[in-house]
């Protein structure tokens, strides 16, 4: 094989890396001079991976750093392992590792010190994930090094060293890290099954405020090689772009070994395994302390600027946050973002987030940093807490302004100007992107049953010289957004936010139906539907409810029904498919009435819609005295839900949401009471009949993208239907209005016999002068709504041809 023809294949095998670190793009010389494919191969001793996950499974506390592997301790280098063999360039030696039903590899070496010229690559065996060439560029004056995991249970370890150089190279591999845990190379797209379902992808589009933010946060592979966590840059009063790393003081240990991955995320809002490659390895301690739990490192390789990396700001004034964000690797799994919509607690040298109100964090998020949510800046990291999808309790930080004076200033504030608050920078000033759209400003389908149209449309990067525009586009009910899609494409807003929401109480005094409960904590009886209501439908499970019951603690339900009083997030393990108004410990009139109880539930059923409303009920009266909710839920057969809210007097911690089950859902608001009298909240499904195509994309500067929207009338009624299709980016959003109009008779065939002749203009005009009953389906040719002179032009003109 000629050299041409090795460098053409290894650059198509490069451009298929999965993981990579610092190094120089090199060709390994066994490819260049087709070395002998059998390499000495040594194997590690047997790994009992059931006894590590059950150890795993008591091993729940965020103060320890998540494990993912475990450590073999070995001695293996140049001259005691391995072969040796010459080529025209230098020698080229080569050893090969296997750790049966290890997921992935990586190697730490307690001796590393190789001349210029010399190469080093660490590869698995089909050569899906390599690493290096690592150079003298990567030696270190403690002389330590640490390679990042390669996929599967083989690894190789190839050293190149030319016949000239100044000294021979000394490498010797100390620890070999064997992964019992799929987090780098899952084989099935990541999925939210590696860490709580409830945790939000920090690239969906409502987080783009924090986007710089996300991209000073990292993953860490510490604790000696084996155990993960997180961790952030953060800026100084310099603002000189020293790379300053903090994280908890109890993930320290081995921390010159320490490899740190940028960037490791889903391009989108969808569940897509993130790039492994921007990593940098090793770091110095500055300063930690215990008292706080944190550590503060200078990492030791210079950041690539293609990681495109941001220092995070910082508040050391020991202000109380206000609505704090948590960014975060929970479980090893790809980014997160958290979010808390109360200010958290003073708890000595540390903050406690009482409750998460969108999201949570578990182990591997340790060291990761706390935001104050109207500054952006870091107030804290991560120390310990209980925290979880399945429980809604509280998580500790340590503070930010005690760590201050416990070393922190020194290095943050060199100069000791006395400065306690900074807004973080980017390592480069990126090029901003733009969007701009190319369409017509509304967008309009005119079809008959059970047929397809597609108009095109097209988006551009209209920004600066080298920005990268990230999109995502879905069809959408409502123009302004207050949330969603969630898992099963319902989508939410309110009156406040889109003007096309309007809050409109439906009166059912005089009609309405009293609904009466045991107790007031436990449901009445099932009540029929006159329709049957579709909620959280799809092809797999058409769910079609013709019932429901009413649970007094502000909610309605269609599978069963729960006795706890005490709300929590949503979705609710514990409950099935449920409608939550004002899901709070109330106490309305019921069977075993205490004198504290208020207020009554009423219910109207029709074929156009069904209202129950909690007609000025009240709260448990235990710190909640003089309160009184006027609210009611309209379920529609369309499968629209209205949630209007006429009067709310008196405090609340309410949980406002739709759910499916346990793990699909949407969450308005949770332990909060800021619900507005003559509010409504709207949820509905993305219309079934609008589709986009592509959902999600990446545009370079000038690039553009042609987007087909596409309409299917299907088996729906003839009329006029309403959507809008939603482009959300890091350059600018835009909602375009979508009108589908189906006729299903032929437009112009007022008898239907499927002919259009003078039949059909002598039932127009008989239409026209009132003998005949209007059809705008056939008889509205022109589309105005009326039928006259014009249309029977028009139809006249279609005979005539």
């Amino acid at each position: 094989m000629s050299y041409l023809i090795k460098k053409i294949f290894f650059t198509i095998l490069i451009s298929n890396l999965i993981f990579s670190q610092i190094s120089v793009e090199a060709i390994p010389k066994s490819v260049l001079f087709e070395l002998n494919s059998i390499v000495p191969n040594i194997l590690m001793p047997q790994i009992n991976q059931d006894i590590l996950l059950q150890e795993d499974a008591a091993e729940t506390n965020k103060n320890v750093p998540f494990r993912f592997g475990t450590p073999i301790d070995v001695s293996y280098n140049l001259n005691n392992a391995g072969i040796w063999e010459e080529t025209e360039l230098g020698r080229v030696w080569r050893l090969s590792i296997t750790s049966e039903n290890a997921y992935s590899i990586n190697l730490l070496y307690d001796r590393f010190i190789i001349p210029d010229g010399a190469e080093l690559f660490i590869y698995d065996e089909g050569l899906t994930t390599i690493l290096g060439a690592f150079t003298s560029l990567n030696n270190k004056q403690h002389e330590t090094f640490s390679t990042a995991p390669t996929k599967g249970e083989i690894t190789i370890i190839e050293y190149f060293e030319p016949y000239d150089v100044d000294f021979n190279g000394e490498i010797q591999i100390s620890r070999v890290i064997h992964a019992y845990k799929d987090i780098f190379y899952p084989e099935e797209t990541r999925d939210y099954g590696d860490s709580g379902s409830c945790n939000n992808n920090v690239n969906c589009p409502e987080f783009v405020d924090w986007e710089d933010e996300v991209r000073s946060v990292a993953m860490i592979l510490s604790g000696g090689g084996f155990r993960l966590c997180t961790g952030s840059l953060v800026n100084n009063v310099r603002q000189d772009l020293t790379p300053y790393f903090l994280t908890a003081n109890h993930c320290l240990g081995g921390e010159l070994s320490w490899i740190f991955m940028f960037n490791y995320e889903s391009p989108g809002c969808n569940n897509q395994n993130g790039p492994t490659y921007m990593t940098v390895q090793g770091s110095t301690l500055l300063d930690n302390s215990s008292s706080s739990d944190f550590a503060l490192l200078r990492l030791e390789e210079d950041i690539p600027d293609s990681y495109e990396v941001h220092f995070a700001g910082w508040d050391a004034t020991g202000n109380i946050p206000a609505t704090p964000v948590g960014i975060h690797h929970p479980s090893g799994d790809i980014k997160k973002i958290s979010f808390d919509y109360d200010n958290a607690s003073n708890s000595g040298n540390y903050w406690d987030v009482d409750s998460w109100d969108d999201g949570t964090t578990e182990p591997g998020s340790s060291g990761s940093p706390l935001f104050d949510g109207e500054s952006h800046r870091i107030v804290g990291q991560l120390y310990g807490g209980v925290a979880s999808c399945t429980n809604t309790g509280y998580d500790t930080y340590g503070k930010v302004s005690s760590s201050w004076n416990s070393g922190l200033r020194n290095f943050l504030d060199p100069d000791n100007t006395g400065t306690n608050i900074i807004d973080g920078m980017n390592a480069i000033d990126l090029p901003d992107p733009e969007l701009s759209y190319n369409g017509e400003e509304e967008l309009y389908f005119e079809l008959n049953n059970d047929e397809t149209q597609t108009q095109l449309v097209a988006i551009t990067n209209t920004g600066e010289l080298d920005s990268e525009l990230n999109y995502n586009i879905n069809s959408s009910p409502f123009e302004v957004l207050g949330g969603g899609p969630d898992d099963g494409e319902y989508f939410w807003t309110d009156s406040n936010i889109d003007n096309d929401t309007e809050y409109e109480w439906i009166d059912i005094l005089n009609i309405g139906t009293l609904y009466t409960f045991p107790n007031n904590d436990q449901s009445g009886g099932w009540l029929p539907l006159e329709f049957n209501f579709p909620f959280y439908t799809d092809d797999i499970s058409n769910n079609y409810y013709s019932q429901l019951f009413i649970n007094p603690n502000g909610w309605v339900g269609f599978d069963w029904d729960d006795t706890s009083w005490e709300n929590t997030s949503i979705p609710s393990q514990f409950l099935g498919a449920a409608i939550f108004a004002l899901w709070d410990d109330l106490n309305p009139v019921n069977e075993e009435c205490n004198q504290y109880c208020a207020g009554n539930v009423y219910y109207h059923s029709s074929e156009e819609k069904f209202v129950v409303w909690f007609d000025q009920v009240a709260h448990w009266n235990t710190n909640f005295p003089n309160t009184s909710y006027d609210f009611q839920v309209v379920l529609y057969p369309s499968g629209k839900i209205d949630l209007n809210y006429r009067s709310l007097v008196g405090d609340y911690d309410a949980s406002v949401g739709i759910q499916k089950n346990g793990s699909i859902g949407t969450q308005v608001i949770y332990g909060t009471d800021d619900l507005e009298n003559n509010l409504n909240i709207t949820f509905a499904s993305s219309p079934d009949w609008l589709s986009i195509n592509p959902e999600q994309g990446t545009l370079m500067d000038g690039e553009s993208e042609s987007i087909s929207i596409i309409c299917n009338s299907g088996s729906y009624n003839d009329g006029l239907y309403n959507a809008f299709v939603n482009i959300a980016s890091n350059g600018g959003n835009l909602s375009v209005p979508v009108e589908m109009m189906i006729n299903g008779s032929l437009l112009g065939d007022t008898n239907g016999d499927s002919i259009i002749n003078v039949l059909d203009v002598i039932i127009m005009v008989n239409m026209i002068l009132g003998e005949t009953d209007i059809d705008l389906n056939t008889a509205d040719i022109n589309g105005d709504g009326l039928v006259n002179v014009s249309d029977i032009v028009l139809l006249i003109n279609t005979i005539l041809g």
